[in-house]
C-alpha cells in the first residue's frame, strides 16, 4: 500500500510581514533623505553659480567704465562722467560699500531676479551687488570690491523675514540700498552668502590723432 505525501506550502507570518514593512521603511525615509539634501545642494550650487556670474558681469562692467575715463586726475571730468567710477572723484579716502546706480537704468541694475537677470523693477529681487572703491595711486588707478549677497534658503513669497534688514522687509522685492546692506552684517548674519571680486582699473591714456 503506497502512502501519498501531500507538500507543504510555505508562506509569511504576519511578524514577517512587519518586518519587511519596517525595513522598506527605513530605506525609503533614507532615500527620501539623501533626495532631499542633494536638492538643496544642487539649488545651494544653482545659487552659488548665478551669484559669480553676476559678480563677473560687474567687473565687466567697471572695467567698460573705465575706458571712459580718459584724462588722470581725482577730479577730471573724465572721471565725474564716468557710470561708476565717479563715486571716488574728489576724495582721497575709501567709499565704503555703497549700492551702484546705473546710467542705463533700462538695462543695467544693482538687483538681480533668482535666474541672474537684471531687475530693473526691483519687484523680484534675489541677489544684491555693492561695490567699494579705493585709490591705488591718487587720480591714476584704482580697486574696485564687489559684493554679490543673497538670502540662502531660496526664492519664498511672503517670507522668511530677517531681523538683518533696517527696513524689516523680506529679502523678496526688498530694495538694495547702502543702508540695508551694511545692516545685514555680512558674514555674520545666518543664511546669508557672499561672493567678492576685485577688480583694478586706471584712467585710459588716448592718443593724439
Amino acid at each position: 500500500m503506497s502512502e501519498c505525501h501531500r507538500g507543504s506550502r510555505s508562506g509569511f507570518t504576519l511578524v514577517e510581514v512587519m518586518i519587511a514593512v519596517g525595513i522598506m521603511t527605513v530605506g525609503s525615509l533614507g532615500i527620501l533623505s539623501m533626495h532631499h539634501a542633494v536638492s538643496a545642494a544642487n539649488r545651494s550650487a544653482n545659487e552659488m553659480n548665478t551669484a559669480i556670474a553676476i559678480t563677473e558681469r560687474w567687473v565687466e562692467r567697471i572695467d567698460r567704465d573705465a575706458l571712459s575715463w580718459t584724462a588722470e586726475g581725482m577730479n577730471s571730468s573724465a572721471l565725474t562722467s564716468t557710470a561708476y567710477l565717479k563715486e571716488i572723484a574728489g576724495s582721497l579716502e575709501p567709499t565704503g560699500w555703497f549700492t551702484p546706480v546705473p546710467s542705463d537704468t533700462n538695462n543695467e541694475a544693482a538687483a538681480f531676479d533668482f535666474r541672474g537677470r537684471d531687475d530693473v523693477d526691483g519687484n523680484s529681487t534675489k541677489f544684491c551687488t555693492n561695490l567699494s572703491m579705493s585709490w591705488l595711486r591718487q587720480g591714476s588707478s584704482a580697486r574696485v570690491d564687489i559684493r554679490t549677497f543673497w538670502f540662502r534658503e531660496g526664492y519664498i513669497l511672503d517670507g522668511p523675514k530677517h531681523s538683518k534688514w533696517v527696513t524689516g522687509a523680506d529679502f523678496r522685492g526688498a530694495d538694495c540700498d547702502a543702508a540695508t546692506a551694511d545692516g545685514w552684517e555680512l558674514g555674520l548674519a545666518p543664511n546669508v552668502e557672499v561672493v567678492f571680486a576685485s577688480t583694478v582699473v586706471r584712467w585710459t591714456r588716448r592718443e593724439a590723432p
